[in-house]
């Protein structure tokens, strides 16, 4: 072995302490960054404790590390949280289901996220924003469970104050229709067993079914010296609003009807309509409208008389449907203009049907080929049992209000 020189020792040395040299500031450079990632981890992990409430368990749920957060929400201490299952916050409102669900899911492999109401030490509650991972092994196998929360109690405490508020408003609506509703057919004829319903000297019925309690349509049955009167109509709006401008309707038409003594369709339609166009328009400025039906039927002398507004008016003898002409205008639309009344003579076993509220899938008041196959098809049935027909072959159309008249000729 050739023996080292003297030079050789020394360029040895000068290779050693340019190293170390280069080392020393590799390490200095190095050191630096730690110190650097260190600092950030403190700032991000202040950060984070002062936001989300965070916590680690085993893969038994036995609490291993928490938060100041957790501490400071919950109400335990650390030293009350480590070693504790992390049940230990659990609130009795919370399912089991949800607890199932997130450990299927976390033993899987994979990340759960959803609404979780905890329990604090002094036994209030507190509700988070949870979402919940495990760390996994060089294998894939879940070694440990990170949480990270963030409390949402004030947003829950806000939604359910919503909640009790439109419930309570939801109540107070339908107490208010529900009273609406019965002033309204306090105003409208009695129609029902119960109610010392309006006796007529023809057979009849009268289906009349509010959307809401409260309805858009309206109607009136009359009878004086062998004459009856049937006025029907349909403000084409729903629930208080519609309810509101029916009850206006009847109340001008029962006044023009019994205090004045005006039973001709045509001079009732006009009054109907001067009147209640020029109080909708001095004093809401809208062009309010309704349709409707006038029908007078002398039973002395077999013979209807009748002026339908976009109404539907339906005419049934011996197997056939006939729609009786209507106008192509409502009520406050008439002004300047003549719609004319109609005469029609009847028999005998003839049987007439007013019709005014939508079926579903119109944007009107129902079609004329919707209504006539119903009632062609209960035209074999006596009519005492056809008010029970309608009913059933209307109980779908739940669009609007619905309001239909018979009355059999006699």
């Amino acid at each position: 072995m050739q023996q080292a020189t003297t030079g050789d020792l020394v360029a040895l040395f000068q290779q050693l302490a340019a190293n170390l040299a280069k080392y020393e500031g590799t390490y200095e450079a190095l050191k630096e960054r730690i110190e650097s990632l260190e600092r950030e981890l403190r700032d991000r992990k202040a950060i984070l404790d002062k936001f989300a409430i965070v916590s680690e368990t085993d893969t038994r749920g036995i609490i291993t590390y928490a938060n100041p957060k957790f501490c400071e929400v919950s109400g335990y201490s650390v030293e009350e949280l480590v070693g504790k299952p992390h049940n230990i916050i659990r609130h009795p409102d919370m399912p089991k289901e949800a607890f199932k669900e997130l450990w299927d899911t976390i033993k899987a492999g994979k990340i759960w996220q959803g609404e979780v109401k905890n329990r604090r030490k002094d036994g209030s509650h507190y509700w988070v924003l949870a979402t919940v991972g495990p760390l996994l092994d060089e294998e894939g196998r879940p070694y440990r469970y990170v949480s990270m929360r963030i409390d949402i109690t004030r947003l829950k405490d806000l939604e359910e104050k919503l909640r009790e508020e439109r419930n309570k408003l939801a109540m107070e609506l339908e107490q208010n229709l529900k009273l609406a509703g019965a002033i309204q057919r306090a105003l409208l004829p009695a129609i029902e067993s119960g109610a010392a319903p309006l006796s007529l000297s023809l057979p009849y019925f009268v289906l009349f079914r509010p959307l809401h309690e409260v309805s858009g349509a309206f109607f009136w049955l009359h009878e004086e010296k062998g004459r009856i009167l049937v006025l029907v109509g349909d403000t084409g709006t729903i629930g208080m609003a519609g309810s509101l401008i029916s009850t206006l309707f009847i109340q001008e038409a029962r006044y023009l009807i019994q205090d004045k003594g005006i039973i001709s369709p045509e001079r009732l339609v006009e009054e109907l309509d001067m009147r209640l166009a020029t109080l909708f328009k001095r004093q809401l400025s809208l062009p309010i409208t309704a349709d409707g039906i006038v029908a007078l039927i002398d039973t002395v002398r077999r013979k209807l008389t009748y002026l339908s507004l976009r109404g539907r008016a339906f005419l049934a003898y011996q197997g056939q449907i006939e729609p009786l002409v209507s106008y192509p205008m409502s009520y406050g639309e008439m002004l300047g203009m003549t719609a004319r009344e109609n005469i029609r003579e009847l028999e005998p076993g003839m049987r007439l049907y007013f019709h005014v509220g939508r079926l579903s899938g119109e944007g009107g008041l129902g079609t004329s080929t919707q209504i006539t196959s119903i009632l062609h098809n209960i035209q074999s049935y006596p009519f005492s049992e056809q008010r029970r027909l309608l009913a059933e072959a209307l109980s779908g159309e739940n669009q609007s209000d619905l309001l239909v008249i018979g009355i059999e000729i006699r």
